[in-house]
């Protein structure tokens, strides 16, 4: 099939349209790129101005356009620090729906940082290595250190090419004070990612994103390499000790004459400064000494990773909690102390009712997966208290990193978790009536769900050990297999019921079982 991505930048906004035949198998019909520059004072004043949305939502749909003419039949959009930033980002993702009619899914760094290392992987480098990529951005920069395309440490740090030269280069060519601040904060981000890949191996190192591309491009071209006006070459390799000399060649220069540089473009000169010690940086810090350049990322990985999704959906369902997407939601539990096996019971509980209601009511299988993460982390607000646990568990959700998910995702998942109990979704709820009309309407069903669900382990006893779910006309019918006694877990059920019943229009029953149910 056909299908596109769109990266809405803090620098650029870039657009691939493929042909695809596979995750791994697809041809580019189209690559386009433009300066937009959304980051400009957003990542220093936290605000995304009118003038700065309009001119985004111009060029996406006018990428949707190009995307569109090329056959595509999906077109996914993606964003990442300027609007994660962003204080109104809710009224970007508004407006370009209502000009453009896509949906924007705002990345948190981490997903951000695992969608350019699938893509890093999967493009440059050889199938089961290990590979550490590195991408600075306008706002951020990631890395990804993947095994066999599978995240091994992801991290995501404040530094952007386009934030610093913000907050801290005012002169032109940049002051001796400024650049002693420039890599003094780079150091100091750069503190945490090295400790956490202390110990760890790769056998390559890359580089995606136009200022490290531009970089290789312009080191190739002064080594007399020839190299094609405008072309990103791929493979470039960019050595410690060249770069360092090449950061202190471009710091003594005014913006003019950075222009003149091969390889550097007239709004990459800018802040070529910025993102070039922020490459050096990095390399010291992790002990680098290579650099391969990439022109594979967040696009691609998007593509990819949607490629992926659709061949699992395609094949039979295996339960989610043991799905590789929710490795990430698994270790926020374990983070905060879940009790793993009732989150386990609850999650099986759940997916087993929801795919009795799948048919009737077209439930997805992506839904599915986001049932089945709040399933496992609707809990964890005991971390913080017992009282108003679900409260807390809301909380915690939203300000962890789950690997895999959007934050509109995520956001979904907190909500989710936590309707399991106390009130139901109410419009005068803040974290409710913030999500999209249609995010609203899947955490009704989706928690009325978990309530049920939680219900029939309510004592943490594993005393109902399996259910049998039957949906026909009006009636939702949950049989169970028990052991003991288990009269509060079915009293509990039943008292939870009236949402359930609401939400799906039918009467929800219950009946045992003693002999066992076959999964």
């Amino acid at each position: 099939m056909k299908l596109a991505a769109i990266d809405i930048g803090s620098n650029s906004i870039k657009l691939v349209a493929v042909d695809a035949a596979a995750s791994d198998s697809f041809a580019v019909l189209a690559r386009e790129k433009e300066t937009v520059r959304l980051g400009h004072d957003t990542l220093r004043e936290g605000f995304l101005s009118p003038a700065a949305i309009n001119r985004a939502a111009d060029c996406i749909k006018r990428f949707r356009s190009i995307a569109e003419a090329r056959g595509a039949e999906q077109v996914l959009a993606i964003a990442t620090a300027s609007v994660r930033e962003a204080r109104n980002a809710q009224e970007f993702i508004d407006e370009v729906e209502r000009q453009t009619g896509l949906g924007v899914a705002v990345l948190s760094g981490i997903e951000e940082a695992r969608l350019i290392g699938l893509a890093a992987a999967q493009g440059c480098a050889p199938r089961d290595s290990t590979l550490l990529n590195i991408d600075i951005g306008g706002g951020s920069t990631e890395l990804s250190l993947m095994k066999a395309s599978t995240p091994v440490v992801l991290n995501s740090v404040k530094l952007g090419a386009v934030g610093l030269t913000e907050t801290l280069i005012n002169s032109d060519p940049i002051k001796s004070k400024e650049l002693r601040a420039l890599k003094d904060e780079i150091r100091a981000a750069m503190e945490r990612p090295r400790r956490e890949l202390r110990g760890h191996q790769w056998e390559r190192t890359t580089g995606t994103s136009g200022t490290i591309i531009a970089i290789g491009e312009s080191l190739r071209a002064r080594q007399g390499e020839k190299v094609p006006p405008g072309a990103q070459p791929t493979g470039a390799e960019i050595a410690l000790g060249k770069l360092a000399k090449f950061n202190e060649q471009i710091a003594n220069m005014a913006v003019a004459e950075r222009r003149e540089l091969p390889g550097i473009s007239a709004q990459r000169s800018e802040i070529i400064v910025a993102g070039a010690h922020i490459l050096e940086g990095v390399m010291r810090a992790l002990d680098i000494e290579v650099v391969h350049t990439c022109d594979y990322a967040l696009r691609e990985g998007v593509i990819i990773d949607w490629l992926r999704e659709m061949a699992a959906a395609a094949r039979p369902p295996v339960p989610d909690i043991i799905d590789q997407k929710l490795r990430g939601v698994h270790a926020v539990g374990r983070r905060f102390g879940y009790e793993e096996e009732h989150a386990h019971r609850v999650a099986r509980f759940a997916e087993k009712i929801f795919d009795a209601l799948a048919p009737s009511v077209n439930f997805t299988r992506h839904q599915r997966t986001l049932l089945a993460a709040a399933s496992l982390l609707h809990d964890v607000g005991y971390h913080i208290a017992q009282e108003s646990h679900h409260k807390h568990a809301l909380y915690l959700i939203k300000h962890s990193e789950l690997t895999g998910f959007s934050e509109a995702e995520r956001n979904v998942i907190a909500n989710i978790a936590r309707y399991h109990r106390g009130a139901t979704p109410k419009d005068r709820h803040p974290d409710f009536i913030m999500l999209h009309p249609r995010d609203r309407e899947l955490v009704v069903k989706l928690s009325a769900i978990l309530r049920v669900a939680d219900a029939l382990d309510r004592t943490h006893e594993n005393r109902i050990r399996d259910i049998r779910c039957a949906y026909e006309g009006q009636q939702f019918h949950i049989q169970v297999l028990g052991a003991g006694n288990y009269e509060q877990e079915l009293w509990a059920a039943e008292r939870k019921a009236e949402p359930f019943e609401q939400v799906f229009n039918c009467k929800l029953t219950f009946s045992r079982r003693t002999r066992a149910i076959r999964a």
